[in-house]
C-alpha cells in the first residue's frame, strides 16, 4: 500500500511539473494580418459624360450622355440616352441604349460590355446600334470608355459603323 501511494505522489508531482514547464516555452510571435483588400469600384447609379466618334460614311461628331448603372456583385446593367451634334455637317442623332457587362479587374474598375439600342436623326429617321466596348475607371468618380457599334436602318437603307470614345463622371462613388 506504501508503494502504490508512493508512485501515486511520484506521478502527480512529474505531471504537475511537466504541465508548468509546458507553460513557460515562449510561443511563435502569431503571424501579421494579411493586407486589407483594395476596394471594388461600384459601376452603380448615375452618370454623365462627354464623346467623341467617327462614323464611317458621313465622319466626325460630338456628343454627350447620360445614364444609369446597377452593379449586382461584377455584373452590370444599364440604360444610356445619348445626344450627339454635327461636325462637318451632316444630321445630329439620339439614341437610348440598353448594356450589359462584367466588371473586371483586381478592383473590378474594368467595364467590358455589349450594348443595343434605338435612335432618330432627321433625314434617315429611326435607326438601330449594337456593339460593345470598354469602360476604365480611372477614379472613384472618373472613368473612360472606347466603344464600336453598327448602325442600321429601320426602313430598309444601308447600314453602317461608328467609333467612338469619351470621358464620364460617375455620381455617388
Amino acid at each position: 500500500m506504501f508503494m502504490k501511494r508512493t508512485l501515486a505522489a511520484v506521478a502527480i508531482v512529474l505531471g504537475t511539473a511537466t504541465a508548468a514547464s509546458a507553460a513557460d516555452i515562449p510561443m511563435a510571435p502569431a503571424p501579421p494580418p494579411p493586407p486589407p483588400a483594395a476596394p471594388s469600384f461600384d459601376w452603380s447609379g448615375p452618370y454623365v459624360g462627354a464623346l467623341a466618334g467617327w462614323v464611317v460614311g458621313p465622319g466626325p461628331y460630338l456628343g454627350a450622355q447620360i445614364g444609369y448603372n446597377f452593379d449586382m456583385g461584377g455584373y452590370v446593367v444599364g440604360l444610356e440616352a445619348r445626344a450627339g451634334s454635327p461636325v462637318l455637317g451632316f444630321l445630329p442623332y439620339g439614341t437610348l441604349s440598353g448594356r450589359a457587362g462584367v466588371a473586371l479587374g483586381a478592383t473590378d474598375n474594368i467595364l467590358l460590355y455589349g450594348a443595343a439600342g434605338v435612335g432618330f436623326a432627321p433625314g434617315p429617321g429611326f435607326f438601330y446600334t449594337f456593339g460593345g466596348g470598354v469602360e476604365f475607371a480611372v477614379s472613384d468618380s472618373v472613368s473612360i470608355f472606347t466603344e464600336a457599334r453598327g448602325i442600321g436602318i429601320f426602313t430598309g437603307g444601308c447600314c453602317g459603323a461608328l467609333v467612338q470614345g469619351g470621358v464620364n463622371f460617375h455620381f455617388g462613388n
